[in-house]
């Protein structure tokens, strides 16, 4: 099985101080420690990173509109944050909440068979979700790291986690990530 580690959105508009669309501050810190774990573990076996962010374009104005113009594309929001550990320089952009409208990305993955993606990022009550989603319907593999994604609120997102494993998504901690899914 081969699998890939898609990192979603860890931008400045979402999570850094001055933050428009901010996820809850206390998901921040745990979500980061454990991404940057992920991505060193993976990149230590191998295992494809890549690294997704949105970039709006100015006229898409009801996704600005509603994401405060968090990550514009151009804008200092739209950039990833420079805590995320970033181990290659494989990142494709996007302009809607599901990752794979972007079929470059979708070619790389097919380029490098991958048939397991691993989620972990924001937010897991949108991007994470229809990422997910999408990526079932694909006939992918799907597991999100439960304590490795961020939302608006606790709330939010266990009832998405809840929502994606009730759809055939799996759902684990960080810590089991290189023991269960990824062998």
């Amino acid at each position: 099985m081969n699998v890939a580690i898609l990192v979603l959105d860890i931008q400045k508009g979402f999570i850094s101080e001055k933050a428009r669309m901010p996820v809850a501050m206390h998901h921040i810190e745990p979500m980061l420690t454990n991404v940057n774990n992920i991505v060193a573990k993976a990149d230590s076996r191998d295992i494809p990173v890549v690294y997704i962010g949105n970039e709006y374009e100015s006229n898409q104005f009801i996704v600005n509109l509603l994401t405060k113009k968090s990550a514009l594309k151009g804008s200092e929001g739209a950039e990833l944050d420079e805590r995320l550990l970033r181990v290659n320089d494989v990142y494709f952009s996007k302009n809607k909440s599901n990752a794979l409208s972007n079929l470059n990305l979708v070619s790389y993955l097919t380029a490098n068979r991958i048939n397991h993606i691993v989620i972990v990022g924001l937010f897991a009550e949108a991007c994470v979700t229809a990422t997910a989603l999408d990526s079932i319907r694909k006939n992918f593999i799907v597991t999100v790291i439960r304590d490795a994604v961020a939302s608006a609120n606790d709330s939010r997102r266990e009832k998405s986690l809840k929502y994606l494993n009730s759809k055939g998504v799996g759902i684990i901690e960080s810590s089991q990530l290189f023991e269960k899914a990824v062998n």
